[in-house]
């Protein structure tokens, strides 16, 4: 039963996750702008976005590395 149920509800989910196809047209290809990211970069602000992005990269990786050496240091002390 468990498996039936398993199997409707896959299939359901993939119909009800397919999209229309939109169909691409030539100006799609010539558009070469995006507005906001010129305004950004007009305003100076872009490089603001790129400095928090940056900021927060470094403190995920030196959370991810602090969290490392903490669960290595245990699974030291563990063995011993």
């Amino acid at each position: 039963m468990k498996k039936l149920i398993t199997i409707a509800l896959l299939i359901f989910s993939m119909s009800a996750l397919a999209q229309e196809k939109i169909p691409v047209t030539a100006s799609d290809y010539s558009n070469n702008s995006v507005e906001m990211a010129d305004q950004m970069r007009a305003d100076g602000k872009i490089y603001v976005l790129v400095g928090i992005i940056t900021i927060i990269f470094i403190g995920i990786t030196v959370y991810v590395v602090n969290t490392d050496r903490k669960i290595s240091k245990i699974e030291k002390n563990i063995t011993s």
